[in-house]
């Protein structure tokens, strides 16, 4: 290890520096000191930054079913119950299926398309809030009704495009 004399220097400096504009030998040590200090701190302070962390950044669409999946292991609250979070992720997403399929959850179509135990679900803003297996039946529903619209057949039997 090499010997640093940037704060002797400091030293020497801020000291002679204090004594020459008439300042007290022992007030002109003490500023030598509190230079050397300052000296030394700045010498070993490291001005790079530390790396952040390499996040793998994946590209979601909007709606799909990685965010159905997110959704799933964040559920159970402390009294088994949902919390306002996922319950508010749940209704985005219940939003962006159904925009898909040209409705909305006010829309009485939806209510036939989802059923009623997911619409319950989904507009639900009393407590208590939906139990996980409200929740759990929701997302089956909304994993079911898939990522494309539902276009109607000449017989009125809908089908997948």
């Amino acid at each position: 290890m090499r010997w640093d004399w940037r704060p002797l220097a400091g030293f020497l400096v801020g000291g002679v520096g204090a004594w020459a504009a008439g300042l007290t030998p022992g007030t002109s040590a003490l500023l030598g000191l509190l230079v050397a200090a300052g000296v030394l701190l700045l010498s070993r302070l490291d001005g790079t930054p530390d790396p952040g962390w390499d996040r793998e950044r994946l590209d979601r669409r909007h709606g799909a079913r990685g965010e159905v999946q997110d959704l799933a292991w964040a559920m159970v609250g402390r009294d088994g119950r949902i919390g306002e979070r996922v319950l508010r992720r749940l209704r985005e997403v219940a939003r962006s299926r159904l925009a898909r399929h040209g409705m909305t959850l006010d829309d009485p179509h939806a209510q036939s398309l989802l059923g009623t135990r997911a619409v319950r679900t989904l507009t639900r803003t009393t407590s208590p809030l939906p139990t996980v297996a409200d929740v759990v039946h929701t997302l089956d529903v909304l994993d079911r009704l898939g990522p494309r619209r539902a276009t109607p057949t000449d017989d009125g039997a809908p089908t997948d495009d």
